[in-house]
């Protein structure tokens, strides 16, 4: 497929897109090949998503959790420090 200059708008990439069909020699297979692509990136955007949506339910009652315990130390100065586990995707 042919790289263009890239445009911000929807207008130029709709340019960008009938260009390079245009160009294309068999335009059919580089449709499907763009329905493929964003297809793909639909669903990652839609996978993040849920681990994002996931990770903020869980965060939650932890944080409320964490916040609770703060206030009841109050202005004492020895404050238990745990470590966190930090969660790779």
């Amino acid at each position: 497929m042919p790289t263009g200059r890239r445009r911000s708008s929807t207008g130029t990439a709709k340019t960008d897109v009938n260009e390079w069909l245009g160009q294309a020699e068999d335009s059919r297979k580089t449709i499907d090949r763009l329905i493929g692509d964003y297809t793909k990136a639909v669903a990652a955007s839609m996978g993040n998503r849920g681990r994002l949506e996931l990770d903020h339910q869980e965060s939650v009652p932890a944080a409320r959790e964490w916040g609770g315990e703060a206030e009841s130390l109050g202005d004492r100065a020895e404050i238990e420090v745990r470590p966190v586990a930090l969660k790779r995707a």
